[in-house]
């Protein structure tokens, strides 16, 4: 059991008072600390919150053009340079480059959203059959390269009878580049649903093979309104046990899955819906020799406004690199998985793990490896108790995301993501 220490506020005000601090080597020596509020050491500024659409970066450097974060009210956009010439001009208003939705020179398309599933792919290139991303409506599958028996044909066309319930459509998988499917459940039928939603919708399922012992990463996206309900099973597609569930998100929303494989065996992923509803999504599927995001810069998740996202994964097969700080340092020499998440817009990005061991939830900005930690929890005390951090998100900053454990704890989780204004 943790043991815990109670602080009243007067001792807090009087340690305040006489400048007196613990840097944690226990000597009582005096450590400046951004984000006390007190300016101080080669600190700029300090205003005491992690707001970094304010004067005050969350790293105590006054905010400016060119500094890499959009400055609410002041800034349209911040690229973290002052060059003229791409997407942000050196007056970080809008410039000339992929993004802005003008299409510019160089470019041969500019939709100005991030979608790789529509005709006009986030890096301003047309959506051709070839290049590893499926485009809703026109193919059918895309996995990048010109083998014609591995499931998805050199016209990207899925091989065999059109995608429907049990058995499943046959995908073989090899490491390598990602197998990106599109599709509609609308014509499809009810194959059965699975412990965390899909009764009553209509399903589609890929039986995927992994042609080498590695992981398998699936995530499944949901478009134009889409809810999607991702799970999987192994040995029998109708009545074989449920290796995973996930359904956290909502529309347009994306649920994650990473889990250990076998090479030659038969996994049951399911597409599945909410609520009866026909879903309309983009499925990617990786095989991989490492564990899906157990080193910097970790499993990388792009967020837009009211983007919903939801990972399960499981520490018990990681390695232990990194460790929190302040009250999340409990977690030192304990396995860990990272999670770059990219905010797309300004909004508040709000995290949750809801774990089945005693789990430890902190974020950092800047550097993955040492960046400075701007959220922290570890308040549950015991197995099976969820953590949660809210920071106020700036568009275009990566804020690295670890699933840690207390003193060793290690297990299984689903990660929840949501970004909103």
């Amino acid at each position: 059991m943790k043991k815990h220490t109670i602080i009243s506020v007067l001792s807090l005000a009087a340690i305040a008072a006489y400048g007196v601090a613990c840097n944690g080597e226990g000597d009582g020596a005096y450590a400046p600390t951004c984000g006390d509020g007190i300016v101080e050491g080669g600190e700029q500024c300090d205003d005491g919150n992690n707001n970094n659409g304010d004067t005050c970066l969350v790293n105590c450097r006054l905010a400016s053009c060119g500094d890499g974060v959009v400055r609410v009210g002041f800034e349209v956009c911040d690229d973290g340079n002052v060059r003229d010439g791409d997407a942000c001009a050196s007056d970080c208003s809008t410039g000339a480059g992929c993004g802005n939705g003008i299409v510019d020179v160089g470019e041969t398309c500019d939709d100005g959203n991030t979608s790789d599933s529509d005709e006009c792919l986030r890096t301003c290139k047309p959506n051709v059959c070839g290049d590893g991303f499926a485009q809703l409506g026109v193919e059918q599958c895309d996995d990048g390269n010109e083998a014609n028996d591995d499931g998805c044909s050199n016209d990207c066309k899925l091989s065999g009878a059109e995608p429907g319930g049990c058995p499943g459509l046959l995908l073989p998988l090899s490491t390598g580049k990602a197998t990106t499917l599109v599709g509609d459940t609308t014509n499809a039928t009810d194959s059965g649903k699975a412990s965390c939603g899909g009764a009553g919708s209509k399903d589609i399922v890929y039986s995927v093979v992994p042609k080498t012992d590695g992981w398998l990463l699936a995530s499944l996206t949901g478009i134009n309104g889409g809810d999607p309900v991702l799970h999987v099973r192994e040995n029998d597609c109708t009545s074989g046990a449920e290796l995973a569930c996930a359904d956290k998100s909502g529309p347009n929303g994306q649920e994650t899955i990473s889990l250990e494989v076998a090479a030659g065996k038969t996994y049951f992923v399911y597409v599945d819906g909410q609520n009866g509803v026909d879903t309309q999504f983009a499925l990617n599927l990786r095989l991989s020799n490492d564990v899906p995001g157990d080193s910097c810069p970790g499993t990388v998740l792009s967020l837009e406004d009211g983007d919903q996202f939801t990972v399960q994964g499981t520490t018990a097969t990681a390695t232990s690199d990194y460790k929190g700080a302040k009250a999340c340092d409990g977690a030192k020499q304990t396995k860990e998985l990272v999670y770059s998440l990219v905010a797309k817009s300004d909004g508040v990005l709000e995290v949750s793990v809801d774990p089945d061991f005693d789990a430890v939830l902190y974020a950092r900005v800047g550097s993955c490896t040492n960046g400075m930690q701007v959220a922290c929890s570890d308040a549950s005390w015991h197995a099976g108790g969820p953590e949660t951090i809210s920071i106020n998100a700036v568009q275009g900053t990566t804020y690295s995301v670890f699933v840690d454990g207390y003193q060793g704890s290690v297990g299984n989780f689903a990660l929840n993501v949501k970004l909103t204004n």
